[in-house]
């Protein structure tokens, strides 16, 4: 109603503007012009009468007779009534009218925001508790993505529900589409190996384990990767693992949280199981040191403070691909800084500790979302030798 409101308003202001004022405008004494130019012509033939000595009262003459003759035809079209209106200007003003009050509706309709509002709207006046008004919701918002696959926040919507609604293999399905437009996203990443994980009959699939890693090595504090792999640990009684995952996850819980509490609870039962004393360090499975690199970078000398997220990302020598082989995340406060990549950070798919040489690429990002299109500062390096003490310096440049 905004939209129709406002534009309702901008054509009555059009209307005015085209239609009334003119009239309002339009001056109401005949000959009204034509008596302006004789005061005119007048006041020029008296400065200019010393210069001419002579011919002044000719020339004024004639400007009175000239005057007198056009106020004379005005009188006499007067006389005969008023001019007939025109057989054009008001068809078209209509005509005009009519498009501007349909174009803008249609417009805006046929470029899908009208949908996208309405759903907005719905969103903010949901009643959980109505069951059939949750249901018609997401069944406007499957329709929606299906004709707006690039939206990523009705894939996410629908991933969230499905999840709550135990539907895991539907939430995979819209967690594979937020893939497709975010592979490198951590969030995504271990959404998608969770509902993986839950869908498989608790059973943690190499590829759902592999993202679930991905997105630790990008954010080492990945809560939703942290608590998929203690869980599956844990039921593949893996208990040291567990421990480790959970210990981990219990550091980002503030104290005596509901969510701590748990923590410890599993934490505890997952020792008890594992016959493991409290303090042994957990053994964890990351081959760090095999196929290392260290990547050193630095800003400009120029650029002393910036905010964001610095992603250090290694790819095979020469791939195209877009999933990165390994990744490591830092705080842009921290330039500059060392990384060293190994199969600790390796991503799906591939472990650094198989490849023979790698693509480095350093992205800056000042929101914190992965990719080359978020970042603002970059810098590359390819066909790097992955030998013992690899080393590669980079500084980063503004992105084009």
């Amino acid at each position: 109603m905004t939209f129709f409101t406002g534009a309702i308003g901008l054509l009555v202001v059009a209307v005015i503007g085209v239609f009334l004022l003119p009239k309002l405008w339009a001056g109401r004494q005949a000959g009204e012009t034509t008596l302006d130019w004789l005061a005119l012509r007048d006041a020029e033939l008296s400065r200019e009468e010393p210069l001419l000595e002579q011919g002044v009262s000719s020339l004024r003459s004639d400007a009175e007779l000239r005057v007198f003759d056009e106020l004379q035809e005005g009188q006499a079209r007067d006389a005969e009534g008023p001019a007939a209106p025109s057989r054009i200007a008001w068809p078209v003003g209509l005509f005009l009218v009519v498009v501007m009050l349909t174009l803008p509706p249609v417009l805006y309709y046929f470029l899908g925001s009208y949908e996208d509002v309405v759903i907005t709207e719905e969103l903010g006046a949901l009643d959980p508790s109505s069951r059939d008004s949750v249901e018609a919701l997401v069944e406007s918002i499957v329709k929606r993505s299906k004709a707006r696959p690039a939206n990523a926040d009705y894939h996410s919507i629908l991933g969230d529900y499905y999840t709550a609604q135990g539907a895991h293999d539907q939430a995979l399905a819209s967690y594979e589409q937020l893939l497709a437009l975010f592979p490198e996203s951590p969030e995504v990443l271990a959404r998608a190996a969770q509902a993986e994980y839950l869908g498989g009959d608790r059973s943690l699939s190499t590829r759902a384990r592999l993202r679930a890693k991905a997105a630790l090595a990008a954010d080492p504090g990945q809560r939703t990767a942290l608590g998929t792999l203690g869980m599956a640990a844990f039921e593949a009684g893996d208990y040291s693992e567990a421990v480790g995952f959970w210990e981990r996850l219990l550091a980002l819980e503030p104290p005596g949280s509901e969510g701590s509490q748990m923590l410890a609870t599993l934490i505890a039962e997952a020792r008890t199981q594992g016959n493991l004393e409290v303090g042994e360090p957990p053994a964890l499975d990351n081959n760090a040191g095999l196929g290392a690199i260290t990547v050193s970078v630095s800003l400009p000398e120029e650029v002393t403070e910036t905010e964001g997220v610095v992603f250090v990302v290694a790819r095979p020598a020469g791939s195209e691909q877009r999933m990165p082989t390994a990744v490591a995340r830092r705080g842009a406060k921290e330039l500059p800084l060392s990384v060293t990549l190994d199969d600790s950070n390796s991503m799906a798919g591939q472990t650094l500790s198989t490849l023979s040489a790698v693509d480095i690429e350093v992205q800056l990002s000042p929101t914190g979302q992965p990719g080359r299109q978020n970042a603002s500062w970059v810098a590359a390096q390819k066909g790097v030798i992955l030998a013992p003490g690899a080393e590669v310096v980079l500084t980063l440049k503004a992105a084009e």
